[in-house]
């Protein structure tokens, strides 16, 4: 959602509506930076640890439903994949959300690009595989079924995101690497959304026990596809017949960014600072 080089010039908007959409790119993108960074220090600093003093066995006595299964090599190994190489795909998707690096680093950019798109396709079939193949624990069939669509979304938008870059039609590329970026960071959002919701709810809609109910059905969808719709109505924004609806657009990215800060700051209290330390 943040501002991306275009290969094609775009009339500038009125001033003012083009600060306002602007800004509120950009404090989408800095909420966001804090967010995911914090979520990767939970990553390396609980699973990593465990996993390097424990290997796969490690994550035996964590939170997860089946996180280690004695016996089970293929699932273990998908399991080790999709949560540790989690960690790198967010930090290589925050790169290449940076102007600066793009601009002056552009074969960085093209790298950590790369990178970005085949772990993300390896963890969504890692995370497909483990829905699939072991006992559901908690959670829904509705659940599982949401969870194989984003790792499909993930697997068509790299590779038209790919498709787009090697035909250097570079405002494409553009729209679809951040369509990927927002199905990729589906499991953030979700965390997000919940903690959110039970803070502000006290978790109407939710069997804890179970992980399931109403709440859980629609934010099963909603992970991906709820940032996948402000996204496209934030590139309608954009197009130059389109400047009217400018500041409105704005007014949601804001909106929505301070839901976002709302969910961190709950996430981060309530679960993921005291797991690292």
């Amino acid at each position: 959602m943040t501002d991306y080089a275009s290969a094609q010039p775009v009339a500038a908007p009125p001033k003012r509506a083009r600060n306002w959409l602007s800004l509120s790119a950009k404090t989408w993108f800095v909420v966001t930076a804090i967010g995911q960074w914090l979520f990767v220090l939970y990553i390396m600093g609980f699973y990593g640890t465990r996993f390097v003093n424990g290997g796969v066995a490690g994550f035996a006595d964590t939170h997860l439903p089946n996180g280690y299964v004695e016996g089970d090599t293929v699932g273990n190994i998908a399991i080790v994949t999709h949560i540790l190489v989690a960690g790198l795909i967010i930090a290589a998707g925050q790169l290449q959300l940076i102007p600066a690096i793009r601009a002056k680093a552009p074969r960085l950019h093209r790298w950590a690009g790369r990178f970005y798109m085949v772990a993300s396709v390896a963890v969504s079939i890692a995370g497909a595989y483990l829905v699939w193949s072991r006992e559901r624990v908690i959670g829904s069939f509705i659940q599982d079924v949401a969870l194989t669509l984003d790792g499909v979304l993930v697997v068509v938008f790299a590779y038209l995101a790919y498709k787009y870059a090697r035909q250097r039609d570079f405002a494409a590329h553009r729209r679809w690497a951040l369509r990927l970026f927002m199905v990729v960071s589906a499991v953030w959002f979700l965390r997000l959304m919940i903690f959110g919701w039970f803070a502000a709810t006290g978790g109407i809609g939710i069997d804890a026990e179970t992980f399931s109910g109403p709440f859980l059905y629609i934010t099963a969808f909603a992970q991906y596809l709820l940032p996948l719709l402000v996204l496209e109505v934030y590139f309608r924004a954009e197009r130059p017949q389109n400047k009217a609806m400018r500041p409105h657009v704005a007014g949601l990215v804001f909106v929505m960014t301070g839901l976002m800060a709302f969910g961190i700051a709950v996430v981060s209290a309530g679960l993921w600072i005291p797991r690292i330390f």
